[in-house]
């Protein structure tokens, strides 16, 4: 493996001092010398030497909640985010079905009922419209909610569960027929029954896609944050053994599901391992089913789903502090967040001195009086800054009353709390613009550091100072995955995973943030992106 020197550069170590470099040595993969351009050349026998001329020099990003396979998915799939209409929509739908050979599956992502449907949720009447003879499965924007036309049905045998699918989750008609629309654990249990009738080819081409989006992006390593498919972590593996994917992977099961036993006892490396098992608490804002302690302000009388009972809740976080198992417990309404903590802090009673980092994902809204607790169980706190871009959503959802409980980032990070920063990608609705008319994806660290830093958030008083924001996306997550060892900062003996910035982020307007662009990304000690 060759020897790197970057030279003449800002190098932040985003360490526990703020101690910056003018250059770094790499060498075996590793990060071998820090300190000025002299040093590092003198100690380094016949390096590849890489000029910065003062651009600046980061820990890889670490993007610690993405759903890696479903972006993948975007990318080949049918993209509905920006289709504003139904006419639109019945158009765009018709001509990508006329496309594709009979029998295959058309999949779709990212439909928004409040704009296409004039908020109305859609049903199989409204695709059979449209497609009759090939199956359709359409994901909702926020990943909670599919809907299915009658081919897909017929195709699925969905009708064989009728007896264990609740109506809340798989409501029917007025003949006892599915309407086509299924939520929460439906959603992931249909997927999977789709995900078996794929073919390698189609996974592999899309993750190849996505990992070069990763990567160009300063990715270095992820959360895939509920992977569950044992055959997909094999395709991961399989890929980076050939070189096909870069980015490192740790890869979570589905808590509860079929695979749960089997995916636990993966083997894996530093490229690839199994990461923290995914629990769903409640639902989200955008499909309402977020848990709540009042009701949502455009819909009086719901409260929101809780997908979880207390008890099973006390077993699965037992079996986590018993055997150290990580989990991460996705609940974004402040009665689920109540809920988790308040059964936590019954268990960690009996484990008061494990250090497990579990996690609670999302905490889009929290009591004042839940936040301390945190600390004192020793939780991770897992946000979406993208998801200050939502702003009318949230308000809808809400309210103005309730804003100043919601995306709480300074003041978790304030109070000592971990803190890290991610996307939720493919899921959310609304991203800005870039200069060259395209839209942001989601999970660009330099849009997330934007919402993070700048005052897109409703709740004023939760900017963050930019330093501890790119700790959220570099030192944080890899604490939160037990690698701080290993990652998350420019230090000698770590892993060179790292990337190079075209313009000092710190120094720079914040306004200018999510106009940076990624230079180079190094993992490993190999560049495996170099822009043009």
């Amino acid at each position: 493996m060759a020897e790197i020197a970057l030279i003449n550069g800002k190098v932040f170590s985003m360490n526990s001092k703020d101690e910056t470099y003018e250059a770094v040595g790499i060498s075996e993969g590793k990060i071998k010398l820090t300190g000025t351009t002299i040093d590092v050349l003198n100690n380094m026998t016949n390096p590849e030497v890489i000029d910065l001329n003062g651009k600046i020099v980061l820990p890889g990003f670490f993007e610690s909640h993405i759903h890696f396979l479903d972006f993948a998915r975007t990318l080949i799939d049918l993209d509905l985010k920006n289709i504003k209409n139904r006419e639109e929509f019945e158009d765009v739908l018709s001509a990508y079905s006329k496309g594709l050979p009979k029998d295959e599956w058309i999949l779709g992502f990212g439909w928004n009922e409040a704009y296409l449907f004039d908020g109305i949720m859609p049903s199989r009447e409204l695709l059979d419209g449209i497609v009759q003879n090939k199956p359709v499965c359409l994901i909702k924007q926020d990943g909670h909610a599919v809907i299915l036309n009658s081919c897909a049905l017929n195709i699925l045998k969905l009708d064989k569960f009728k007896n264990t699918f609740s109506d809340e989750k798989a409501p029917r008609d007025s003949d006892e027929n599915y309407t086509g629309l299924f939520y929460e654990d439906l959603v992931f249990k249909i997927l999977g029954m789709i995900t078996e009738k794929l073919s390698d080819v189609y996974f592999k081409t899309a993750l190849k896609r996505a990992d070069y989006q990763l990567i160009s992006n300063g990715i270095t390593m992820i959360n895939d944050i509920m992977t569950q498919y044992p055959v997909i972590y094999n395709i991961y593996r399989t890929m980076h053994q050939k070189g096909e994917l870069n980015v490192r992977i740790k890869a979570g099961a589905l808590g509860g599901s079929k695979e749960y036993d089997e995916f636990m006892n993966l083997k894996g490396d530093e490229f690839l391992s199994v990461g923290p098992v995914k629990y769903f608490m409640d639902g989200s804002f955008g499909s309402r089913t977020a848990l709540l302690f009042e009701d949502y302000e455009d819909d009086i009388g719901n409260k929101g789903m809780q997908n979880i009972t207390d008890d099973k809740l006390y077993e699965i976080i037992e079996d986590s502090l018993k055997n150290n198992i990580q989990i991460a417990i996705h609940a974004i309404g402040d009665k689920a967040v109540n809920k988790v903590l308040n059964v936590y802090e019954d268990v960690f009673s009996k484990y008061p001195n494990k250090e497990v980092r579990n996690r609670i994902e999302h905490i889009q809204i929290i009591k004042e009086e839940d936040i301390d607790r945190f600390k004192k169980l020793g939780i991770v706190a897992s946000y979406q800054p993208v998801f200050n871009l939502e702003s009318t959503l949230t308000i809808n959802r809400i309210g103005m009353r309730r804003i100043k409980d919601s995306y709480r980032f300074r003041t978790f990070i304030e109070k000592d709390i971990p803190v890290i920063f991610n996307s939720d990608c493919p899921y959310g609705s609304e991203y800005l613009r870039k200069k060259d008319g395209t839209y942001f994806k989601g999970f660009e660290p330099m849009i997330g550091l934007h919402c993070a830093a700048n005052e897109l958030n409703l709740n004023r008083r939760e900017v963050v100072p930019i330093n501890e924001a790119v700790r959220c996306f570099t030192f944080w997550p890899a604490f939160a995955n037990h690698l701080e060892d290993k990652l998350g900062t420019v230090e000698i003996g770590k892993l060179a995973d790292l990337v190079v910035l075209d313009r000092d982020i710190f120094e720079i307007d914040k306004c200018e943030l999510k106009d940076t662009n990624v230079e180079m990304t190094i993992i490993n000690g190999k560049i495996v992106y170099k822009k043009d």
